[in-house]
């Protein structure tokens, strides 16, 4: 979940400051260049992080809590891999703070419930 924490604030940061220096379509272009670039590194490393917690799950006995936590995460995580082409410049921030809520939500319900 710490992974998915963390791209996603990357990913966030890195709009920001395209954001920022962005006055010209040439680039905005290049931002979203830069997002996917980052998106086809993020993707493949939510992926791995979800078979290591898979493979973990049969070592380990795990709450259900933090199972279900970290589906949550990872789902929300996937948002950005479902469709990388949709994650842009203008999308991205909104893309990351809805991850980031529910990334926090799941924590919250698992903090609850322990």
């Amino acid at each position: 979940m710490r992974l998915a924490s963390i791209a996603a604030i990357a990913t966030l940061s890195l709009a920001s400051a395209a954001m920022t220096s962005c006055v010209t379509t040439e680039k905005v272009d290049q931002a979203n260049d830069k997002i996917q670039s980052g998106l086809s590194e993020y993707c493949p490393k939510v992926a791995q992080a979800d078979l290591a917690f898979s493979f973990l799950r049969l070592v380990f006995k795990f709450p259900q809590s933090v199972i279900d936590t970290e589906a949550e995460a990872f789902a929300a995580a996937q948002e950005f891999c479902a469709d990388p082409p949709s994650v842009t410049l203008q999308s991205a921030p909104q893309k990351v703070l809805d991850a980031l809520n529910a990334i926090n939500a799941a924590r919250a319900k698992s903090s609850g419930s322990n």
